[in-house]
């Protein structure tokens, strides 16, 4: 005697899953990715820095430099972690920073410009 099993699936839909024309309704947040675990969320992008300082400018015969948010840097480098913030130009007390077609410049403060 050959016995059979049959198993049988369900899926179960709410009245509010479907419409009007007796389709099935889009939900309105994304789906979960079955393949996470329960209560995953993923990381948040993280917001560039939009706050930059001057702190000062070295030029020599040889190279020049602008220190901003106290990271050592020269012209055509991009600020780490800035989204792409490019030192467009360096002049001694101004450095013109550039982000696509934005461009807008830091100055140093009167205070802290020392000629020798």
């Amino acid at each position: 005697m050959a016995m059979s099993m049959v198993a049988s699936v369900s899926l179960a839909q709410t009245s509010a899953d479907i419409a009007p024309d007796n389709s099935v309704a889009k939900a309105d947040k994304p789906v979960r990715d079955p393949t996470q675990p329960l209560g995953y969320t993923t990381a948040r992008a993280v917001v560039a820095n939009t706050n930059y300082t001057l702190n000062s400018v070295l030029i020599s015969a040889q190279r020049k430099h602008a220190v901003i948010n106290g990271l050592t840097l020269r012209e055509g480098q991009t600020i780490p972690g800035s989204g792409g913030v490019l030192v467009n130009r360096i002049s001694p007390q101004t450095v013109v920073l550039q982000q696509g077609t934005k461009t807008w410049a830091l100055r140093l403060s009167p205070s802290v410009v020392k000629r020798h």
